[in-house]
């Protein structure tokens, strides 16, 4: 960077596209004051569990295709139109939510949602990775869960006091927010580049990066092309991701990272979250969400500037072992009531244990699990199969997602909450281990040098050295 650059528009930028996820926030957290609405009549209609569960769950199903979608979208018209288009469905469906009182639309309506949130959740860790320097670029893609969070407390904070309808009416507002925060976004140059438009490429990065530098512009750019004229000699497909063995290590650490993202207990906690309080805490339900919501936002916040501080691998091996602990602790309680069905009194006296658990969660999981496996995930595959592999990545959260939500209630009732709980726990437990051994740093470093130095688990061959990457770059350039 030079003195004449500025960060301005990376920043702007970046909060705009991932105001894309105060959506996806707000609607997994819909459910949590949705359901008790439902069990009081408030809603003004009868829902049986069994039609909760595919409720809520449908969202993670609608998000596989919206997976797909994204992916199409983001290689075809560009990111930025990608953000715009995505909004459509689940402006639809929260329309469709708003003005009906039938089960089944409102099944249809959550499948449609999740187009939005599996489209915007491929497209905007791109984005923001292709666009931000190595230096911010960690703080920036952890805008994303800052804005999730501040989706969930705008539902937790207010929804439990309004009307079914006035919950909805929110729903329906933020889509139509972030599209219009978005139209004036640049184009990412990665896209304009895959596509040979090196004159759109150099203007979209001389915005981006505020320089007047033109020899430093044309150099930058040049190593950039190199490598996205490297990366694009091979195929943009599906196989390609999983049949060449220079990706294979990318797809073996994204896919633990979304497994300890997903299997950790946040997808239940974000839609369970009032139901979870009234059957353990003695603090009122709604009060506990917002105290939640409230931490679960400032820990984002914090998040953004640890990343600057911290080591990316410590903050994995932290967070994954804090909610671990956490979630062992909640299910402790849940073990003590439901087991061993110890007094009312002794349950009293430990009644802060889940809200303790559940705020230790919120803390922990903000500052690593929570948001670096989207970082990881745009960063460590180049960019000829990044929206390819951005999608796949999405789509096995979707897959797991779907499974914690659809089947939490027949969990619960077979084998207890304690036994959700523990194998969270579990799961957290063995992502330490995983992370310790087999997850690179990728912090301060460029996106050509992360993938470039990614090593294939089995072969032991870098993809290739950055040094070939400038001499290319070179050439480009004579």
């Amino acid at each position: 960077m030079t003195e004449r650059n500025s960060r301005k528009i990376q920043y702007f930028a970046g909060l705009c596209a991932s105001l894309s996820f105060m959506f996806t926030g707000a609607t997994l957290s819909w459910p949590s004051p949705a359901i008790p609405k439902f069990k009081s009549g408030a809603a003004g209609f009868e829902i049986s569990n069994e039609q909760t569960s595919w409720v809520v769950s449908l969202l993670s199903a609608g998000a596989m295709p919206g997976c797909y979608l994204g992916q199409v979208l983001s290689e075809r018209v560009g990111r930025r139109r990608t953000f715009l288009l995505s909004s459509l469905p689940g402006l639809l469906g929260a329309c469709i939510i708003l003005f009906t009182k039938t089960p089944i639309l409102m099944c249809v309506a959550r499948f449609m949602i999740g187009l939005t949130t599996g489209s915007v959740a491929v497209v905007a860790m791109i984005y923001i990775t292709e666009i931000a320097d190595k230096e911010v670029r960690g703080a920036l893609g952890m805008l994303v869960q800052v804005m999730n969070n501040l989706g969930s407390l705008l539902i937790y904070g207010i929804g439990p006091f309004v009307s079914y309808t006035m919950l909805n009416t929110i729903i329906v507002t933020i889509p139509v927010v972030y599209a219009v925060c978005c139209l004036w976004l640049p184009e990412s140059p990665y896209y304009h580049l895959k596509d040979g438009r090196v004159e759109e490429a150099r203007k979209e990065f001389k915005l981006l990066k505020g320089s007047d530098d033109e020899k430093w512009i044309d150099d930058q750019l040049s190593v950039i092309r190199a490598h996205v004229k490297e990366s694009m000699e091979n195929k943009s497909t599906a196989k390609e991701l999983f049949t060449n063995v220079k990706y294979r290590k990318a797809i073996y650490i994204v896919a633990g990272l979304k497994t300890v993202q997903y299997m950790t207990g946040i997808l239940l906690i974000q839609s369970y979250l009032e139901v979870i309080f009234r059957q353990s805490s003695s603090v009122s339900g709604p009060r506990a969400s917002i105290v939640y919501g409230v931490v679960q936002l400032f820990a984002g916040i914090g998040a953004t500037f640890l990343t600057r501080w911290c080591r990316r691998r410590f903050l994995l091996l932290t967070s994954c072992l804090g909610v671990s602990i956490a979630m062992t602790t909640v299910g402790v309680y849940f073990y003590l009531q439901e087991k061993l069905q110890v007094s009312q009194e002794t349950l009293n006296s430990i009644s802060i244990l889940p809200l303790a658990g559940l705020i230790g969660f919120n803390i922990l999981y903000a500052i690593g699990a929570g948001n670096l496996p989207y970082i990881f995930q745009a960063e460590l595959f180049p960019v000829n199969v990044k929206a390819v592999a951005s999608s796949a990545a999405t789509q096995f959260a979707c897959i797991l997602s779907f499974l914690v939500q659809k089947f939490y209630q027949s969990c619960k009732e077979i084998f207890g909450n304690y036994t959700v709980f523990w194998s969270f726990a579990c799961i957290g437990y063995l992502g330490v281990v995983f992370i310790y051994f087999c997850v690179p740093e990728t912090g301060n470093k460029t996106l050509e040098e992360v993938q470039d130095n990614v090593v294939d688990a089995s072969e032991g061959v870098p993809l290739q050295s950055f040094r070939n990457g400038h001499e290319t770059a070179e050439k480009l350039k004579g």
